[in-house]
Parts: C-alpha cells; structure tokens; sequence
C-alpha cells in the first residue's frame, strides 16, 4: 500500500514539475521575444501571404539608395475595428525595416499626448522650470505645424464609439506619412492594413522614382468604342490616381493625326467598332517595333444600332485582324459558348425575361499561373467573347516567348457565323458547333516582324528611319472581348467578375509598360469566386457533414478514453 502511496507521490511530482518546467519556458520565451533587437517569429497561413512582406516590397526597400522615415500619427485606445491596428501597422513597418538594410525606419506617435503637453506648456501649467535670465530667450523647440499631423495634412477622422451607457463619436488621428529627403508622401487615414503593403510600396516608388522614369499608358482614340467617349481618358486617369498616384498616367493618343507620342510607353486598342485606317496601323507597328507594349482588346460582334435590344449581331470591322495574324495572334470572328460554367442572368427568353443560366457569358478557370498578368487571378468572365489562336510567325520563332492566358473549359462550344444570339438558340447544341478549350486570351514577347513587310508606307506618313523587326523589349496581348472591366447588372455581369476583369486590365498594363514591381502586392487579397459544386459530389459532401464529422469526434473521444483507462492502469500498478 505505501508503494502504491509513493508511485502516485512520485507521478504527481512528476507531472507538476513537468508543467512548472512548461509554464517557465513559455514565460522565458515571451520574454526573449518582447527584447527590443529580438525579431518577431510569425508564421503566415494565409493563401496570398496576407501578412507576409511580398518579394516585391523587400527587392523595393531593399534597394532603397536613401533613408526613407515613416512617422505614423495614430491615437491611443483606440475601438474595434481598430483596437489593433497600431499593433498590426507597427508589425508590417518592422517587416519593411528589416529588408531595407537600414534605409528604412518608423516611430508611432500619439498625437494627443504631444498636443496636450504642448497646450500644458503653452498655459504655463507645465513642470516648473528656471525663468531665463534677463535678455536671454527660450530654448527652441519644434515646431507642431511642421513636426506633428497636421504639417502633413493629417486631420483627425471621426469614429463611433460605444461605452457601457452611451453612443458617440470621437476624432481620432489614423494617418502614416513618409518622408525622403524633401519629399513627402502621406496616407491620411489608415483604413485598415489589408492593403496597407501595396499603399506603402507604392509610395515608397513615388518617392524614388523620378519623374523622368514614370509611365504612360495612351488609348487609341478616333474609331469608335469606350476610348472615344471624351470622360474616358478622364475617368481613367482618376482611377489610375487611386491606384498608382502618378507612377502611371492615362493620355488620349489619336494615330491618324500624328505621330503617336515619344513617352507613351504602352498603347491599348479597346473595342474599336469602326476600320482603322492604313495610317494609324502603320503608326501602331511602328510603335510596336520600337520595343514598347500594345494590348487590341475586341468584341468581335456588335448589336444592330437601330435595334439594339434584340438578339440579332453583325461583325465589328476593324481592320487590325490581319495586322496582329502577321505579329502571331490571329483573332476570330467567332462566338465562345459554355452551357455548364457560366454567369447566371437577366435574358429575353421565349418565356419573356427570365433568370438563367447564360452560355454567352463564359467562366474561365484555365489561367496561367506563371505569367504576372494572371497568376494571382482565379477566375474571368468575356461576356459575347471569341477565340485567338497562335500563328506560324510566334510557334516558329524561338526568340518570340508565347503565354496562353486564358483558356475556355473544354466543355466550351465555338460558333462560326454568328447571326444572333437569342437565348433559346444558345442554351441548346446546334449543328456545326465545335467543342474545345478555345484560346481566349494570349501575349507575346520578342523581336515580332513589321506587319508592313513588303507594303509601301501609307501616303501621308513621313517614316525616315522605317523599322522592320521589333525589338526584343516588344510586347503584345490580344484578348477576344473589349468589354470585361466594365459592370452589365441588366445581363448578370455584375459583382465581383469585373472586378476581376479591371485587376487583368491593370496587371496588363503593368506588363506591357515593363513595371511589374506592384502587381504581385496589388493581388494580394484579391476576391475568391466560389464556383457551384458538381452535381456528382454534392451526396459525398452531404454524408461527409452528416455522419464523418460525428464519427471524428466519436474516434477523438474513444482515444481519449483510451489514453485514461492506460493511465489509471499504470498508476495501479
């Protein structure tokens, strides 16, 4: 019995000086941890990295030439959804610091604190302190207007507050600014850190790069189509600035009156609905040859402009098809139909209208996953789109880099001679339809012949130093639909898909300009299109949920009562 008694002794030190030796080594952790010089240990679980300095932002930092400050104004006690935030900003800005060899460094400030020992000193409420002597002036100190929020712009931003027996509101700073020798960038509120990463390299580029080395992006203009709308370029640029401060701007570009601009660096044909003519091809290859970036955006198909609420097409002619055949993409005049992924809509129906599901409006999943333009995007949506294929020129040139972008599904349909698109026809086979995984979208890379090779020189043109082969920087994308960034709730294509079709928009001008360093940072974060699950699998999720969850936990509480009645048993012993 007094060995029984003397095992249990034992066994009960045991465990309890094993968990004081636990308890010790988590404290002694957290205390290494909390050392000032000690770096952070974290792990990022997150599919994109949500928490993780990308390897654009450190080559960004870690390339800096100058000392960079951040001084982030934020206000203390702050209340959910902020209650963290000053933790979550100092974290990402530690991150920076790290990578930046030194160049980079941050202070938080609390604004208040500051504000109300200033107005203590200022009303003589202060510690006491000698008087100065006669003739002598007060030590200088700095100035609030130059050193704190407000000589950055930074105001305070109202919250909702809530306390035990009242609602309110109170002004609070949230604002980051960041300095380079006498430069400044500021963000004014610090909304969240979701996309503080990109907000911060973004500036941290403003203030390296020099003007001399930013981009322009020109649409093509005087054919028809979005570009020629007179708020487009407008409306483009007040994106542009949101998203690129003037790292990038937007500029009109009209090739049939003149020459197309020396620091344009990328042009976009979006959607012309009207031919273009010999002159401004000419200046587009041209363009083209000189090593810089051309994206033809292009609905193939227009509705007829007298009737344009019926479902009856004709072909949009442009002229540029055989231009782009001649570089390696040829665009089809063809319509892309997917009965099983696709949007659902508002369609004309012999029903009337109807929600349904739309074949018009094809899912595309088969996306490139090594190309910056679209390896972080999951899922795109052409509405009314046609196909491309790659031609002879780029297969067989090994010097020209080809990148497929964006396939259709192999249950995909492609119809040839499309007349109209009326739904009772497209929800149903019909004969001369062919199935496959068309090309929608491609790009090439490399130095692509002059589709002018042979041809005179359009009259009017004056091209003294004539190129005939591009150079290897030149690059193209050609995408068979000019109408995937822009919202159609009456037809479906709505919420989250151009959104999707903008971030495949900006990453490809990104590309084209040859500036990729924000693309991965930008995608960061960017909306998951959850897709219906097949019909075949829904009875294997079913009996997963109903009877695998229960017979885990079951197996889960059977070795737990294993594992005990083991215990008890040695300690019987």
């Amino acid at each position: 019995m007094a060995d029984n008694t003397n095992k249990k002794a034992s066994n009960i030190f045991d465990s309890s000086l094993f968990l004081l030796i636990v308890i010790a080594s988590v404290v002694v952790l957290n205390i290494i941890l909390a050392l000032p010089n000690t770096p952070s240990l974290r792990y990022d679980l997150t599919e994109d990295g949500l928490y993780t300095l990308s390897d654009a932002s450190k080559g960004m930092v870690g390339g800096l030439t100058e000392d960079v400050k951040v001084k982030f104004f934020v206000s203390e006690n702050l209340q959910y959804p902020d209650h963290n935030l000053e933790q979550r900003v100092a974290d990402l800005l530690s991150e920076y610091e790290a990578n930046s060899n030194g160049r980079f460094t941050f202070e938080i400030i609390h604004p208040e604190a500051s504000e109300e020992a200033e107005k203590a000193r200022d009303e003589g409420t202060g510690e006491d302190k000698p008087a100065a002597a006669d003739g002598a002036t007060e030590e200088p100190r700095d100035d609030p207007s130059e050193e704190g929020p407000k000589g950055f712009g930074i105001q305070k931003i109202p919250v909702g507050v809530r306390g035990d027996d009242q609602v309110g509101l109170r002004l609070v700073y949230k604002g980051l600014a960041m300095l380079a020798g006498d430069r400044t960038e500021v963000i004014k509120e610090v909304k969240g850190t979701d996309n503080l990463e990109y907000e911060i390299s973004k500036r941290i580029k403003l203030l390296t790069v020099p003007e001399e080395a930013r981009h322009k992006v020109g649409f093509v203009q005087g054919f028809g189509g979005p570009a020629d709308s007179p708020e487009f370029v407008q409306g483009i640029n007040q994106a542009f600035e949101q998203i690129y401060g003037n790292l990038l701007t937007a500029t009109a570009v009209k090739p049939a009156d003149g020459e197309i601009p020396p620091d344009v660096d990328a042009l976009v044909i979006l959607a012309p609905n009207q031919p273009v003519s010999d002159v401004a091809r000419f200046r587009i290859d041209q363009f083209l040859m000189s090593g810089k970036g051309v994206a033809w955006l292009q609905t193939t198909m227009a509705p007829n402009p007298q009737m344009p609420m019926l479902p009856m097409r004709q072909p949009v002619v442009t002229g540029l098809n055989g231009q782009f055949k001649a570089y390696g993409l040829e665009l089809h005049d063809d319509l892309i139909l997917d009965r099983k992924n696709n949007i659902v809509g508002l369609v004309f129906t012999q029903r009337g209208l109807a929600q349904v599901s739309n074949p018009t409006m094809p899912i595309f999943t088969d996306i490139d996953r090594e190309s910056v333009i679209t390896r972080d995007i999951q899922m795109l949506s052409f509405p009314l789109s046609s196909s491309i294929s790659v031609t002879a020129p780029a297969l067989e040139n090994a010097d020209i880099k080809v990148v497929e972008l964006v396939k259709a599904e192999p249950e995909a349909v492609r119809w040839e001679n499309v007349a109209s698109v009326d739904y009772d026809k497209v929800a149903e086979p019909q004969d001369g339809e062919t199935k496959g995984a068309w090309l929608m979208a491609a790009s090439l890379q490399g130095p692509m012949a002059s589709a002018f090779t042979g041809q005179e020189v359009p009259a009017g043109v004056e091209a003294p130093a004539r190129r005939e082969k591009a150079e290897t920087a030149a690059r193209i994308v050609v995408v068979g639909n000019g109408d995937f960034m822009f919202p159609n709730r009456q037809t479906g294509y709505g919420n989250q898909y151009p959104s999707l079709g903008a971030l495949f928009l900006l990453n490809m001008v990104d590309w084209l300009v040859q500036d990729e360093d924000l693309i991965s940072i930008r995608s960061k974060g960017i909306p998951r299109v959850i897709t219906e699950v097949e019909t075949e699998e829904h009875s294997t999720y079913q009996i997963g949920n109903i009877v695998g969850v229960p017979a885990l936990f079951g197996l889960l509480g059977i070795l737990v009562w294993f594992a005990r009645r083991q215990r008890r048993n040695a300690l019987k012993l």
